[in-house]
């Protein structure tokens, strides 16, 4: 029998260590090594039936139909005899773009042979066209907060006997063509590499924190984050204004609208006895450069020293290229950056360790899926505490950073792609609480808010100058309503100083010190004129600012200070007229009790909801202390307390006297109560006890408070410090069957 879904989240929960770098999670399910020992003992090349060499694989819209059907798939072996995967190391110069316009992925897969950090990480070393070959390859990917290992065979399409996709400069290096069809695995088509986002490759290519900048509005300190950023090994690329709509036509400086760039470097030289910043950019397209101020040839490297010049200056048609930061500022729309954690955003020297934490939850009808039309609907979303101290307040920069992303599926799901999300980032009045504590705050305990906008994109980045603190983080969607499952992730700067490591000596710097002790150049190319490449990523919104709240401590209530106001000596009487001769309960007795005496007030009916026999029996077990079957006067005593608790709340939520309570109420009265519990315990409370409206009738409160506070009870006896619980399974099953 399959695993319900609920269990299974609490499995995944379980096994968070699959899906690291390390011991990544197999994409599709398909293990590199047992599928390679398989092929070499029956002697033959891996043949991939999940991505297989056929239309599915290069999708129905890339190319026309004849096309489409012209495509052969040929594997390294059959188009060089000394096929290599790697000639030299991996470097920039070994890719040239082929017909999909997917430069958008080449640019970052450009500046990953930059940092040894990143390429390792992607490019495993065991793998070769000699040593165990058997037609197989994998890569890896970072996916919704966990890496996975996607495998595919060596069969590349080939266009009248050109390459389709990226093709390698040095004709027997074959990584490009492999990692870029595993990628496009991982995407579903190469279709879907024909233009794209820099800032999703990015992250897919690092499992980083990914920030863009618009260089129409840049932020005042961008020129100290781009030289922190290139100090720390950041990742980085820029973007030529355009879309689908204008393509990729080559403007007469010789950038490409709407395309993507590789930021190779960024340094000051001495010009004209001044200092002028200048920027290393490189054209995935491997040919193709700016012809401006800097540019390879151009009459500012005549007034430069000699051994500079020669440094730096490679004339050559190799997509390379230097330009002022004005001329970059000028003529690219954004500036895309992207590191482990934001270590870029450290201006001083030297850099701190950055701590990050991740939660994976969702937005729920009728529960969690507040919106963001109302301040009210806002705070109706899940909620993420945390606290800034004095050592870190806002003279030390930037120390708050937080990404939301949403579920991979809503790309498909929507059209247009995503749902619009983002967040508020809220200070609050509270003392006394830690990170990570699950306690609720309302909207009258803001005291500043800054919110993100709504962004119809994958995932929301804003960084924060954050004073010493409580703060609140919620997530929202655009309507109320709105389902999705989605993945935050908090960076927080510590007062640790990060160690810095060596610098790389990249195969690109190798590669291009070769060049530069080179005298040839290579020839102009025609010029590319409407050529498809990738849309530049969508800009922000501005960000509203909602309403300031006023100051309000938020008291929490002990669940026994809660109920010790709900006790009356009424229940002896009523227990006497309905228990049995032996003064017991029943849960036949327990439910004649509860319809006729608790189901009277017309607050309570609602479609004619009463205690079922099942549902009684399930508040017998629970309040049965003697496990014995039914309730003596003491046990019902308890019982009759908690029902004049769900009385009075229910009253008091229940405002339009509906005889229902929806998610947001029921989350009300479980703080109310003095409970604490996640959004993901709330939803499957919903799930579990809502009817298909996601509402809860009286009976259904009843039920659901009790056992929530039961079950709170029985994790605070079994567990000794907070933390978990091990059970035996007799245990597990004693616990799971009686609830």
């Amino acid at each position: 029998m399959p695993i319900p879904g609920v269990y299974q989240k609490v499995a995944e929960g379980q096994q968070r260590k699959i899906g690291t770098v390390e011991n990544p999670k197999k994409f599709k399910g398909q293990d590199f090594n047992s599928i390679r020992d398989l092929c070499i003992s029956r002697k033959q090349l891996f043949e991939d039936d999940v991505f297989p060499a056929n239309l599915y694989s290069i999708g129905q819209h890339l190319l026309s139909q004849d096309k489409l059907l012209s495509i052969k798939w040929k594997r390294p072996t059959e188009l060089q005899r000394d096929a290599r995967f790697l000639v030299d190391g991996a470097s920039l110069f070994d890719i040239m773009q082929g017909e999909i316009g997917d430069c958008w992925v080449l640019s970052v897969v450009g500046a990953l042979t930059l940092h040894r950090k990143f390429l390792e990480n992607v490019v495993p070393k065991d793998q070769e066209f000699t040593n165990k070959y058997a037609g197989i390859f994998h890569f890896r990917f970072w996916q919704y907060g966990e890496w996975v290992d996607v495998v595919v065979d060596d069969r590349l399409p080939m266009l009248n006997g050109n390459y389709l996709s990226v093709q390698p400069r040095v004709s027997n290096e074959f990584w490009p063509s492999l990692l870029e069809k595993a990628y496009a695995k991982l995407r579903g088509s190469y279709q879907n590499l024909h233009w794209g986002f820099i800032s999703e490759a990015m992250v897919d290519f690092t499992g980083g924190v990914q920030m863009d900048f618009n260089l129409t509005k840049p932020p005042p300190d961008l020129r100290d984050i781009v030289l922190a950023a290139a100090r720390s090994g950041s990742l980085m690329g820029g973007t030529t204004p355009g879309d689908l709509h204008t393509g990729n036509i080559e403007l007469q400086n010789g950038l490409v609208q709407g395309h993507a760039y590789t930021v190779t470097d960024g340094t000051q030289i001495e010009y004209n006895n001044r200092l002028e910043d200048i920027v290393r950019v490189w054209n995935p397209w491997g040919q193709g450069e700016w012809n401006g101020r800097w540019s390879d040839g151009a009459s500012q490297w005549d007034r430069v020293r000699p051994e500079i010049r020669k440094k730096l200056n490679v004339d050559r048609n190799d997509g390379e290229f230097w330009m002022s930061c004005p001329d970059f500022m000028q003529y690219f729309g954004q500036v895309n950056i992207c590191d482990q954690s934001p270590t870029f955003l450290d201006f001083g020297n030297p850099q701190h360790v950055w701590e990050t934490t991740s939660y994976y939850n969702q937005w729920v009808r009728g529960s969690t899926a507040g919106g963001c039309s109302s301040a009210d609907d806002m705070w109706k979303n899940p909620q993420y505490m945390i606290n800034v101290p004095e050592s870190q307040g806002p003279k030390r920069g930037y120390n708050v950073t937080v990404a939301l992303m949403q579920s991979l599926s809503n790309e498909r799901k929507y059209s247009p792609p995503w749902l619009p999300i983002g967040f508020a980032f809220c200070k609050v009045v509270a003392k006394g609480v830690k990170n990570g504590t699950q306690q609720k705050y309302s909207r009258q305990q803001v005291t500043d808010t800054i919110n993100s906008g709504l962004e119809r994109g994958r995932e929301v980045t804003r960084s924060f100058m954050a004073p010493p603190g409580i703060y609140v983080i919620l997530p929202f969607t655009q309507n109320k309503g709105q389902e999705s499952e989605f993945l935050l992730r908090i960076f927080m700067k510590t007062p640790q100083i990060a160690e810095n490591p060596a610098p790389d000596s990249s195969p690109s710097e190798r590669k291009r010190a070769l060049r530069s002790s080179s005298s040839s150049s290579q020839s102009e190319n025609s010029k590319k004129v409407q050529r498809n490449g990738d849309q530049a990523p969508l800009s922000p919104t501005d960000p509203p600012l909602s309403d300031f709240g006023s100051r309000l401590s938020l008291n929490m209530q002990n669940p026994k200070a809660v109920l010790k106001r709900y006790q009356d000596g009424n229940y002896e009487n009523i227990f006497a007229r309905y228990a049995n001769q032996t003064l017991e309960l029943y849960a036949e007795h327990l439910q004649m009790l509860l319809n006729d005496v608790v189901i009277t007030d017309q607050t309570f009916v609602a479609d004619k909801a009463e205690f079922s026999l099942d549902s009684c029996r399930g508040i017998l077990m629970l309040m049965d202390l003697n496990a014995n079957g039914r309730l003596s006067l003491n046990e019902f005593g308890r019982l009759w307390k908690r029902l004049n608790m769900c009385k009075d709340l229910f009253r008091t939520l229940d405002v339009a006297q509906t005889g229902l309570l929806d998610g947001f109420g029921l989350a009300r009265a479980v703080q109310e109560a003095g409970l604490i519990v996640s959004d993901a315990v709330l939803n499957i409370m919903i799930l579990r006890y809502a009817n298909y409206t996601q509402k809860l009738s009286f009976a259904d409160f009843v039920c659901c408070m009790i056992r929530l506070e039961t079950v709170t009870k029985v994790f605070q006896n079994l567990t000794k410090d907070g933390a978990g619980v091990y059970l035996s399974a007799e245990e597990w099953m004693q616990i799971i069957m009686s609830s």
